[in-house]
């Protein structure tokens, strides 16, 4: 896979309101970003938590020590 994948996602989740809308009714369940893949790969989308940059996965201030 490659980020690639990842950045599909990210734009069919802003382009298709309908999976904006899943998305949102299962964020509070999204804790890791296992649970974003396995999201995401229930709605046709294949990547690895390896695709995510782990910069745009850390909370803003996290570790800018």
């Amino acid at each position: 896979m490659c980020h690639g994948d990842y950045i599909r996602f990210l734009v069919a989740t802003e382009a298709d309101p309908a999976l904006r809308a899943a998305l949102r009714r299962a964020s509070r369940g999204l804790l890791t970003l296992g649970d974003l893949v396995d999201f995401a790969a229930g709605h046709g989308y294949r990547f690895t938590e390896a695709d995510i940059p782990l910069a745009v996965a850390r909370p803003a201030g996290c570790g800018s020590d």
